[in-house]
């Protein structure tokens, strides 16, 4: 998708005129004759420029080319706001990309704003293409940095390849297959672009292919060059914006990982601890019987011998009992921490939803 058209931009008429052009000017002796070379000028700029747009409608009709010409016209006549052009610096787009990107009239939203472009039935929505115009969620959150630059990139390459020809999908399509059919299984974005329909698999793909893989094969890395120059900083971004919820989510997992064992262990020996407190309880029952009772020891050896035994299973018990004490301690405190994470997450999560953002 070359960049046909960055050096084409329509000529400006002149805001400050010669001095001799004004309505203040000096009468020329032949004004007539001059007159009329200053209309021959405006004609034949009027024709140079009638001969270039006859050239463009000569063309065979490429719908590209068109649409390409028309995005540029919208590159020139809309400027676009400052947060948006310091967006398309930061996602390193180059010319063809940028064209494409302000001919979308991206848009960043606040929650009501967005909620009347983009479709919300499935869960979290952070940006959308529709209509020819990019709508983004405006997260704002500083623990979610990168999610605006993210969600533009993707929103981005669903506008470009709906410019794409039939031939370049088709060829693109087979490339990012490629690289999909390598994913690992438990790939999250397996599961999550399943549950689309199966006619935008191929377009939801070729976003994410583009803005959440490193190590492409050549000729993908080559299209997706048109639009990034640097893409591995749209990578990052990708990242950045759900490194704290990852970070979350991970000791989440460990969390329930270390208390899903504590809690085997920790019943096993409770079992365990409950079922020697029986015998020794028994034991210590069965002592003083015999003590109570006369000639219940054959000598008095044998009763020290066999109350200290007692008291030493007693005390290892109490040792025991002491430990798995302090263990349940940490298993609850763990509980609570995993709590408070899912909390933060939870919260975090609603920064994403503009449904849970406050009214006003």
């Amino acid at each position: 998708m070359a960049d046909e058209f960055a050096d084409l931009r329509p000529a400006a008429t002149d805001p400050f005129p010669r001095p001799d052009e004004g309505p203040g000017a000096e009468v020329p002796l032949l004004r007539p004759r001059r007159r009329r070379r200053r209309v021959g000028r405006w004609i034949a700029g009027v024709l140079v420029a009638a001969l270039a747009v006859g050239a463009l409608v000569a063309q065979p009709w490429d719908a590209q080319r068109r649409q390409a010409w028309a995005d540029q016209w919208v590159v020139w006549t809309e400027p676009q706001p400052e947060r948006i052009e310091q967006l398309a610096e930061r996602l390193t787009l180059t010319e063809t990309g940028r064209r494409i990107f302000f001919a979308s009239r991206p848009r960043i939203d606040a929650a009501s704003d967005f909620q009347e472009h983009c479709p919300l039935e499935a869960g979290v929505v952070l940006g959308c293409y529709g209509s020819g115009t990019i709508y983004i969620y405006d997260v704002t959150d500083e623990r979610l940095a990168g999610t605006v630059e993210a969600t533009a990139a993707h929103e981005l390459l669903h506008a470009v390849y709906e410019r794409m020809s039939r031939d370049e999908r088709s060829r693109i399509d087979a490339l990012v297959a490629e690289v999909v059919a390598g994913l690992d299984e438990d790939d999250p974005n397996i599961a999550t672009v399943a549950g689309y329909a199966e006619r935008q698999h191929a377009d939801e793909w070729h976003s994410r292919v583009g803005t959440g893989y490193e190590g492409l094969p050549a000729e993908l890395e080559a299209h997706y060059a048109e639009i990034f120059a640097d893409r591995a900083r749209v990578v990052a971004f990708e990242r950045e914006r759900t490194a704290q919820i990852d970070e979350y989510s991970e000791r989440i997992e460990q969390l329930s990982a270390e208390l899903d064992a504590a809690l085997a262990d920790l019943e096993q020996r409770s079992a365990a601890y409950d079922a020697a407190i029986a015998r020794l309880e028994a034991d210590i029952a069965d002592f003083n019987r015999r003590a109570d009772t006369v000639g219940g020891f054959a000598s008095q050896e044998q009763f020290q011998r066999e109350r200290g035994a007692l008291i030493a299973r007693q005390e290892a018990l109490e040792a025991d009992r002491l430990q798995l004490n302090a263990d349940v301690d940490a298993y609850n405190a763990k509980i609570e921490e995993l709590k408070t994470l899912d909390a933060q997450r939870a919260e975090l999560y609603s920064q994403l939803d503009s449904r849970s953002a406050p009214e006003g």
